[in-house]
């Protein structure tokens, strides 16, 4: 049985029916447990809310270290994290290696499928560091960070997942060596950024290593096992290398910009559609591919269908990018990551990230 040491509650106590809204906003509460619940290993992520009807923290004991602190479901269609987080107290039900505190999310989101319910903070840029005003969220966010950092960490994993097709990688905010050795153990490629504010990994900067892991799309088995392997391997290292990674281990790139659909514009990946702007319909299978300043990047009717921002917030697409006659090319060789073609999450967050090989 499940063993409650805490209950954090902020604004009106939630309700784990998923239609109730108070003032368009749903009021979230953190629970805190010392043990899993006994279905734990086999629920599946629509079944969540019947095992964790709160967003919730568990503390596990370890046989030695620092614990390692893990996030899953900071958006809720993304379940790879909780497929991974299954296997790996599975596989050390009898004991683990060392401490694990793992932070559950949007269960609210998660047993409805979707990346945030309408109506809903983004679970992912509500953390310290944030620039949003303060909200049931980020005080949420706030009480997990000090109840995980009263002692030391060894390090903090967020595991996510894309909504199209990319390779497995991890996204580090700050390029430490442990970082760097974290971003190799995951895969041979990884990324900086530092926009969005108020992401998990970004607030765990200077206080442990740190990284996302995307995983590939939702339930990806090859994601999944990468996971696995970097978290296990965690579990049981005394401390992470302290020689370099060599260039030929890792490619590291930078975001050096977010590029949005402006509110008002149509769009389609369909080259046939009667939108304002149209990518082709493979246009997700871009992602990690350097589109030259002669590649048509989309097709466009309208003089300024997209919005680009740099990692300091700052509007720079007439620096990034030109029309000329109908045609939208890059003015830089950039490479875009994250590119989604769900439109709803289009509009919620943006349609990719425009990278740039990065300057040590």
């Amino acid at each position: 049985m499940r063993k409650a040491i805490g209950l954090y509650t902020y604004g009106q106590r939630f309700s784990i029916n998923i239609q109730e809204h108070s003032n368009n906003r749903m009021t979230q509460q953190l629970t805190v447990l010392s043990e899993l619940p006994e279905q734990f290993y086999d629920f599946e992520v629509s079944e969540i809310l019947q095992i964790f009807p709160t967003p919730t923290l568990i503390h596990l004991e370890g046989k030695t270290g620092r614990p390692l602190f893990v996030s899953i479901l900071l958006h809720g269609n993304e379940f790879s994290g909780l497929k991974t987080i299954q296997a790996l107290l599975k596989k050390y039900a009898d004991g683990l290696p060392r401490p694990i505190y793992l932070f559950i999310g949007n269960v609210t989101a998660a047993a409805s499928g979707e990346r945030v319910v309408p109506g809903q903070t983004d679970f992912n840029r509500c953390w310290p560091g944030t620039d949003m005003g303060s909200s049931d969220e980020t005080k949420m966010m706030q009480q997990v960070v000090d109840i995980v950092t009263a002692t030391p960490l060894f390090s903090a994993i967020d595991l996510h997942n894309n909504s199209g097709f990319n390779p497995h990688y991890a996204c580090i905010t700050s390029v430490t060596q442990e970082n760097y050795h974290i971003a190799a153990m995951f895969n041979h490629i990884g990324m900086v950024f530092r926009s969005p504010k108020g992401v998990s990994t970004m607030a765990f900067d200077g206080i442990c290593p740190a990284a996302t892991l995307e995983c590939g799309r939702p339930g990806d088995e090859a994601g999944i096992n990468h996971a696995l392997e970097l978290l296990d391997a965690l579990l049981h290292m005394q401390h992470l290398p302290q020689r370099s990674v060599g260039s030929h281990d890792l490619q590291l790139v930078q975001s050096f910009a977010t590029l949005k659909i402006s509110p008002l514009v149509s769009f389609d990946f369909n080259l046939e559609a009667k939108t304002d702007i149209t990518f082709d319909e493979n246009f997700e299978r871009k992602n990690f591919t350097e589109f030259s300043p002669k590649d048509v990047f989309a097709y466009t009717t309208v003089e300024r269908p997209l919005s680009i921002t740099n990692q300091q917030g700052n509007d720079v697409t007439d620096d990034i990018i030109h029309i000329e006659d109908g045609k939208i090319y890059l003015k830089h060789n950039l490479m875009p990551a994250m590119i989604t073609v769900d439109k709803s999450i289009v509009r919620q967050d943006c349609l990719c990230y425009l990278l740039v090989d990065y300057q040590f």
